[in-house]
């Protein structure tokens, strides 16, 4: 770094220099290696360094602040994988839950094609058709044994 450079100078200085370098050992030309270099992580990062926010500013003036942003864009990334995890972990609790569910609705399923509801209605009350009974217990046993489940959202059954 010379005095007075600015970051944009630095950083065309530095891919400069790794593209004479890389040149020099490949044999490629300085436009061909100097593409490769920018294709490179530390490449990239020092093009935006050469064309960004501060690439007006003195070297030795932005230096200081780097450290800062560095650890600013540090503490983003860690706030952002913990939003991540946080977001797994309910996918997952929700996963859970939806699994629980079935299995106790499987096993709802095994009892009613067992006859369940049949012996759950018991006797026809007064007023009630005994036959009435049988064919909704037949038709419960019936679904049960299609594996259906009725569901019923906004007032409307979904099987």
């Amino acid at each position: 770094m010379q005095q007075n450079q600015s970051v944009s100078e630095m950083a065309t200085e530095v891919l400069a220099r790794q593209a004479g370098a890389r040149a020099k050992q490949t044999g490629e030309s300085l436009v061909e290696a100097l593409r490769a270099v920018l294709q490179t992580e530390a490449g990239r990062r020092l093009g935006q360094l050469r064309d960004g926010d501060h690439r007006d500013e003195r070297a030795d003036q932005w230096q200081p602040s780097l450290q800062r942003e560095r650890a600013e864009e540090r503490r983003q990334a860690q706030l952002e994988e913990r939003r991540r995890l946080r977001e797994e972990e309910r996918i997952r609790a929700r996963k859970a839950a939806w699994e629980s569910f079935m299995r106790r609705e499987l096993r709802e399923i095994e009892l009613r094609k067992d006859g369940q509801l049949a012996e759950l209605l018991g006797e026809a009350l007064a007023g009630e058709s005994p036959a009435a009974l049988g064919r909704l217990a037949l038709e419960d046993q019936s679904q049960t044994e299609e594996r259906l489940v009725a569901l019923t959202r906004n007032g409307k059954t979904y099987y």
